[in-house]
């Protein structure tokens, strides 16, 4: 049974010129340091993760023009530090909501009472919000139960999965036809093998529940990447094993039957710039 979350007080109905307003992505902060994504449509504002402290995800979000206590809801992947350091913080102070699953409330050994209000949600059952739906769908991560997200309202799809070691069929299957991706692109296989890291944390990068190097990346963009795809975002970039010149090279050769989605490479250390495309709706 799928749950559903109520429009946010003070919100009110999206006008029709709301309705056709131009959708955007912005990363607020991404990889180790902490990662953050903003989405916005005319008909909804969600925080995909929310891995900053609670006064840095409320600086961040004015700054692109967005006050914290519009944000209609926060999906959170997992439970790791840099996912879900200021969830909730956050939650609390701005009364949102937080969709996660149960596993990820035990791991990080909160409860329910903890957040605003706690919102579980089941690989393949969607979960409905104000205006938009969401689906989760398992990852490979070594995290307690990791989870990717589809996002569909507004007229249109976005995908998000920034922490996974290997490209499964489930995952290049949840993100087919998805108007804009945030897809992780962690590393060079190359400057993994040749940093600076320990061997047991290459090898824990390099795993099957590790991080996507360019090339597992690029695989899976062309997999899914199709002429209608308007955006891709590449997300959670090491600062030791990967250069954005490197991953966005990789990837554009990704993207030919895509000729309209525009490349962007987030930020690690601050808010990118915003990704924009209009909607359908």
């Amino acid at each position: 049974m799928s749950g559903r979350v109520a429009a946010r007080p003070g919100r009110g109905e999206p006008s029709a010129a709301e309705r056709r307003a131009t959708s955007r992505l912005v990363s607020l902060g991404s990889g180790s340091p902490g990662n953050a994504t903003l989405y916005c449509t005319g008909t909804f504002r969600l925080l995909l993760d929310a891995g900053l402290a609670c006064r840095t995800l409320e600086q961040r979000l004015r700054t692109v023009g967005v006050e914290p206590e519009t944000i209609d809801a926060v999906l959170l992947t997992h439970e790791h530090h840099d996912h879900a350091r200021g969830a909730q913080r956050f939650s609390k102070r701005h009364g949102v909501p937080v969709v996660g699953s149960r596993r990820a409330l035990e791991a990080m050994d909160r409860s329910p009472l903890h957040f605003a209000e706690w919102i579980p949600i089941v690989a393949g059952v969607p979960v409905e919000l104000d205006g938009a739906s969401v689906e989760a769908f398992p990852v490979p991560h070594d995290a307690a139960e990791p989870l990717g997200f589809v996002v569909e309202g507004a007229g249109e799809r976005v995908g998000y999965a920034t922490d996974l070691g290997a490209v499964t069929g489930l995952v290049a299957a949840s993100l087919a036809g998805c108007d804009a991706l945030v897809i992780e692109s962690n590393h060079d296989a190359r400057m993994l093998r040749e940093g600076p890291y320990p061997r047991y944390l290459k090898e824990r990068v390099a795993s099957d529940r590790g991080h996507l190097s360019n090339d597992e990346t690029a695989t899976l963009l062309e997999r899914v990447a199709h002429p209608r795809l308007r955006a891709v975002v590449l997300a959670h970039l090491s600062e030791n094993n990967n250069r954005p010149d490197l991953a966005r090279d990789r990837a554009e050769r990704a993207l030919a039957c895509a000729p309209d989605a525009t490349l962007h490479v987030a930020a690690t250390r601050e808010t990118s710039e915003p990704v924009t495309w209009g909607t359908t709706a």
